[in-house]
Order: C-alpha cells, then sequence, then structure tokens
C-alpha cells in the first residue's frame, strides 16, 4: 500500500488504489488514475434521476471526444476527460444545490486543483471555457435521452454518441485507456 498522511480516520477516505485521499486537505501525491476512473465509472449522472445508469466516466470520456472531433488539442481533450475528476473523490452535487454551498465549492476547487496538480496540467481559463461549452453542450443531450421531461434535455443528433450503448463498456478501462493515450501525446503526467 502507498504511503499516505497519518490523520484521523474521519478526515480521509480510502481510495479502491488504497491510498488515503483527505479531501480537506489534498495532495497531488494521493492522485491515481485508477480511483479517477473507477469513481466516475461508478458514479450516475444527475444524482442517479435516470432513465437508466448513466455514468460521470462516460459523460467525462464522451466531452474529451467531443473535443476531438472539434478539433481541440489532445492537451485539452484530456482536460475535458478530467474535467469532472474531483467527483471521483467527492461525489458531485445537482446544480441548484451546488450553487448555494461555497464551502462545497471550495472543497471541489482544492481537490480539483490536486488532480490538474497531480497530471501537470495548468489549464487556463480559455482551456476551461471550451471544456465547459462542450460539457453543456453534451449535457443537454443527455438530459434529453436519460431525462426526456427536463427542460433543458434537448437530443441533438450532431452528437454522435449512443449513451445506452456506451454503457455495455467497460468504462473505468476505457477511461483509463483514453487517459493514457492524451498524456503520451501531451506534456501531462500520469499520476502514480
Amino acid at each position: 500500500m502507498p504511503e499516505s498522511k497519518q490523520l484521523p480516520m474521519e478526515s480521509a477516505m480510502t481510495t479502491v488504489s488504497g491510498v488515503q485521499f483527505t479531501p480537506f486537505d489534498p495532495s497531488s501525491s494521493d492522485v491515481r488514475l485508477q480511483d479517477i476512473a473507477h469513481g466516475l465509472a461508478n458514479l450516475c449522472r444527475a444524482s442517479g434521476q435516470t432513465q437508466f445508469f448513466y455514468s460521470v466516466g462516460l459523460h467525462s470520456i464522451y466531452v474529451s471526444q467531443d473535443l476531438a472531433a472539434r478539433g481541440h488539442s489532445r492537451r485539452r481533450q484530456l482536460i475535458g476527460l478530467l474535467h469532472d475528476a474531483q467527483e471521483a473523490y467527492i461525489n458531485d452535487l445537482v446544480s441548484p444545490v451546488k450553487a448555494h454551498l461555497e464551502e462545497y465549492q471550495h472543497l471541489e476547487a482544492g481537490v480539483e486543483d490536486a488532480v490538474w496538480d497531480a497530471f501537470g496540467l495548468e489549464p487556463t481559463e480559455s482551456d476551461l471555457a471550451v471544456v465547459k461549452e462542450s460539457d453543456r453542450r453534451l449535457c443537454r443531450h443527455e438530459l434529453g435521452v436519460v431525462l426526456p421531461d427536463a427542460p433543458d434535455g434537448q437530443p441533438n443528433t450532431e452528437v454522435a454518441y449512443d449513451l445506452w450503448a456506451g454503457q455495455h463498456r467497460d468504462v473505468a478501462s476505457w477511461f483509463t485507456d483514453r487517459a493514457e493515450q492524451l498524456v503520451a501525446a501531451t506534456d501531462a503526467t500520469l499520476p502514480q
């Protein structure tokens, strides 16, 4: 098992790789691709209020692929793949709740910074804006498919992802493979 900080048990969580991750004092040395891929593959979008299980991991893969299809660099594709990585460690809250919880937003930003640092990435505001636009575009499509009665959902034929078919793949392995390919094609680094 990797060496980790000695903190009270209630301040840390054990990840699938055996790391003791401390969300309120996150360290990039405790970030693992395996933990991110596993966590996101097992985390359902929209707080589980979907017609079928649709993971954050699969959504992240599709954001990365959407950026590729729109001609963005592999670095931005990697940022897109990792844009929700902090949720592997602290879960997610639906937007109407998250908007009112400043402390959660601070916690989320700290974990996100640890993830960026672990991968040797420093996304610019421009990078994040491009990824956010792709994220929102896909979110509208996803809602139209997994929650057809959602007011913001609009299935989009220009977004060529079959959300149901993607569920039949090993999402954690797919996520890991995509991350490794993108890291190899950029100046980013793989955490342990």
